[in-house]
């Protein structure tokens, strides 16, 4: 009876790695789909913050546009902001992945939304994230105008100025 018994036992110790093998089929796929959601909502997430803190400073900052290097110089300290975190753009990038301030547009419009310049006076301005790629584990995430921030200008006008 106690070898009928063990016999009944022992051809059962191979069912467990069977089943461990066949839910694995379905986990795995599933642990590393919600880690690359996780890993990209968590980008998106510190971009977002990013764009929004690029937004506030520009829309606080003095803009100096007596020439094309005032207006290119208050793009660049925007571009900083969202990429390093200060209009310096000295440091470590805060969002993974970018490093071109290319991917960084920033837009200066008056009311009528013309570019703004020593004519046109400031109104609005506009910080989004363009054609930025998030690589994650099986494939990759296009950003392409998203996240966008649009905060009115709040900064002093200086059309007599430069940088």
């Amino acid at each position: 009876m106690k070898s009928l018994l063990r016999n009944r036992l022992g051809s059962r110790r191979g069912n467990a790695m069977l089943e461990f093998g066949l839910a694995s089929l379905i986990l795995i796929p599933m642990f590393l789909g919600t880690f690359q959601f996780g890993y990209t909502f968590y980008v998106y997430n510190l971009m977002s913050a990013q764009v929004r803190a690029g937004t506030r400073y520009a829309s606080l900052r003095t803009f100096r546009c007596s020439n094309s290097n005032g207006i290119t110089a208050f793009k660049t300290a925007a571009k900083n902001v969202v990429i390093y975190g200060n209009p310096a753009g000295t440091g470590t990038n805060l969002i993974p992945g970018l490093t071109d301030p290319a991917k960084v547009d920033v837009e200066i419009k008056d009311s009528a939304n013309n570019d703004a310049d020593d004519t046109h006076v400031p109104a609005t301005v506009y910080v989004r994230i363009i054609n930025f790629t998030v690589d994650a584990i099986v494939g990759t995430y296009s950003f392409n105008g998203k996240p966008v921030m649009i905060f009115p200008y709040e900064g002093q006008y200086a059309p007599g100025e430069s940088e």
